[in-house]
């Protein structure tokens, strides 16, 4: 089971930030793969996947736990020890040029976790949610807003865990695959997008 934990050092964070990186910590999530099994769900090549593999590893963020032979050569197989979380003080330390490729990185997984959600039925749920509320905000309502969602996703992760309980407790119960995203961050400006119908490229 990976486990939450905060990233308080900006070296860490900046070693984990390349999205190649991002990407197999996700998939190496709750499970367990070996680099080619990685490289070829990413489309990667498999000597610069098992090198990305072996830097999380030598971070602590995922871990060896087994080796098989397959056709004559020794597998590595991998999985998850954590789920980071980059506190405030790491992310302000570190260059933005860091914090884009950590971003571009994330949000390639959050997308497609979107799109394969929505090719495979899980927004068929009636309660599932989706909202985006854009506006101003001034320094103050920023600070309250990132508060607020801090607090959510405390809240959100007790849940999870009381479900995992429930459900190890009881393994007949029945259960599904969730995801919960949350985000808060600066513009884009309605006056920085293309009109609708309208390509950037056309502009």
């Amino acid at each position: 089971m990976t486990v939450p934990t905060d990233i308080t050092d900006a070296k860490i964070v900046k070693a984990y930030a390349h999205p190649l990186r991002i990407r197999i910590l996700d998939l190496l999530d709750e499970r367990v793969a070996s680099p080619s099994e990685l490289a070829s769900e990413l489309g990667t090549p498999l000597s610069n996947t098992a090198y990305h593999v072996r830097q999380l590893a030598g971070l602590g963020l995922v871990k060896l736990v087994d080796r098989a032979t397959r056709r004559g050569a020794i597998e590595h197989y991998y999985t998850a020890t954590i789920r980071p979380t980059i506190t405030d003080e790491a992310w302000a330390r570190l260059p933005e040029i860091v914090k884009r490729a950590h971003m571009g990185g994330v949000l390639q997984t959050a997308i497609a976790h979107i799109v394969s959600a929505a090719e495979s039925g899980g927004w068929d749920r009636s309660d599932s949610h989706y909202s985006r509320t854009g506006g101003r905000l001034d320094d103050a309502g920023w600070e309250e807003a990132a508060a607020l969602l801090a607090d959510i996703l405390a809240r959100v992760e007790q849940i999870f865990e009381r479900s995992r309980r429930r459900l190890d407790a009881d393994p007949a119960a029945h259960w599904q695959e969730a995801s919960v995203l949350m985000m808060l961050f600066a513009g884009p400006s309605a006056k920085t997008l293309p009109a609708r119908g309208v390509s950037p490229a056309a502009t």
